[in-house]
């Protein structure tokens, strides 16, 4: 998967367009796989600031995670 650009154009997406538990879960696997820094730099999100997604006890940086899920 690749990075978006300044050049790249996007629909945005609301949180209520993302209806996929199945998306969140793949996001969430990915997440886990290849670390926080790595995550939050292949989909351009910086840090939590205060909105967290808890999930098995984990926290997790919940619009990064909400971003990826839209690309499942």
């Amino acid at each position: 998967m690749r990075r978006l650009s300044n050049d790249d154009t996007f629909r945005r997406m609301a949180l209520r367009d993302l209806s996929s538990r199945a998306a969140v879960l793949q996001a969430l696997a990915e997440y886990d796989r290849i670390g926080q820094d790595a995550f939050l730099e292949r989909y351009g999100f910086g840090r939590a600031r205060q909105y967290y997604l808890l999930h098995d006890g984990r926290r997790y940086d919940s619009k990064a995670i909400a971003g990826a899920a839209h690309g499942y």
